[in-house]
């Protein structure tokens, strides 16, 4: 979604790494005559658990092509261009990077974007949400952009009078899974991609120095997203889909340097494994890092904001136990970027 009106801040340079300017139709089976209920109903495409074969997938190709190309920031060729959109509070030295998910297809720029960044402003937190690049790119460009906000953000930090020692990072879902990555996977590695010189932002730091992680997909060994994240034809090879898993599997990356963590998730979730959160703040534990844990025992996927959005033909979910997290989360921001 394209948020009207709102100042954007593209985050690379005059080159952006992975942008041919290709069309994107080349892998996309884009067929407008289709809607959003098509979508769920007769091609669901990465959305269908029933069998592990991919199947048709021109109903998150159409999603991709209405939400992102038709009304969102996206192109119908790769030259996309990844922005922040700031929401900036006077006098505050803290900010909180929010990735938006949508399973790499699309991100729910309002939903996990704005109206979270509403309620950090209010508490006087400064926010960025990221419209990052999402399928058809492939990895590792989705996380090459969000450690490419962090370093963006503390590059200008002076100018938004935010301390460069209390940048966060939140992600949603697909945009847990991204800023999860990120910040355990990356970290302050540099940015080596073909044909791609880097800057002097990219010799900033790109360390995070909390991290948010809300019914974030923690690995993805069998689940379909890995065809929106590295292709459908490392998905269709068991072998290589286990080896890329591996790579960005969050558990196997906890290190004793890392930031503190605050993990979110509703335990009847039946799209990401609730538990999974558990394991991970196992690995937390071990490796001696700070780490916040809530498991909420309703509210589903996709709470975000907490306000309730129709999404398909599925009916809002039962926010009254799941609402509380933004007040935990901005407690859990006060005393950790204090």
């Amino acid at each position: 979604m394209r948020l009207e009106g709102k100042e954007t801040l593209p985050i690379w340079g005059k080159t952006i790494p992975g942008n041919t300017g290709a069309s994107k139709r080349d892998v996309m089976n884009i067929d407008t005559s289709l809607t959003m209920e098509d979508v769920f109903t007769k091609y669901p495409g990465i959305w269908d658990k029933s069998t592990p074969e991919l199947g048709d997938l021109r109903g998150n190709d159409f999603m991709v092509w209405d939400q992102e190309m038709q009304n969102g920031y996206a192109e119908e060729t790769y030259s996309d261009v990844p922005i922040l959109v700031p929401y900036l509070v006077e006098n505050s030295d803290r900010c909180v990077i929010l990735c938006p998910g949508g399973a790499y297809l699309t991100k729910s720029m309002d939903s996990e974007g704005s109206e979270v960044a509403a309620v950090l402003n209010d508490a006087g937190i400064s926010a960025f949400v990221l419209w990052y690049r999402s399928y058809p790119y492939r990895a590792p460009l989705m996380y090459l952009d969000c450690q490419r906000a962090v370093r963006y953000v503390r590059y200008h930090a002076p100018e938004y009078g935010i301390d460069p020692e209390k940048i966060a990072v939140a992600g949603f879902s697909a945009g847990g899974n991204l800023c999860g990555v990120t910040a355990l996977c990356f970290g302050n590695k540099p940015v080596q991609f073909e044909g791609y010189t880097p800057d002097e932002i990219d010799a900033v730091d790109g360390r995070v120095n909390a991290l948010g992680l809300i019914y974030p997909a923690v690995n993805a060994y069998d689940d379909k997203i890995m065809a929106c994240i590295y292709g459908i034809d490392v998905y269709r090879d068991e072998k290589k889909r286990h080896e890329r898993a591996a790579e960005y599997d969050m558990l196997l990356h906890v290190d004793e340097h890392d930031a503190p963590a605050f993990l979110c998730a509703c335990m009847d979730d039946e799209v990401l494994p609730p538990l999974r959160l558990a394991e991970l703040a196992g690995a937390y534990q071990k490796k001696g890092v700070s780490c916040e844990l809530h498991l909420f025992p309703y509210g589903g996927h996709g709470f975000g904001g907490c306000i309730p959005h129709q999404m398909g033909p599925f009916p809002p979910a039962d926010y009254s136990a799941v609402s509380q997290w933004l007040e935990l989360f901005v407690n859990w921001l006060e005393r950790t970027l204090a």
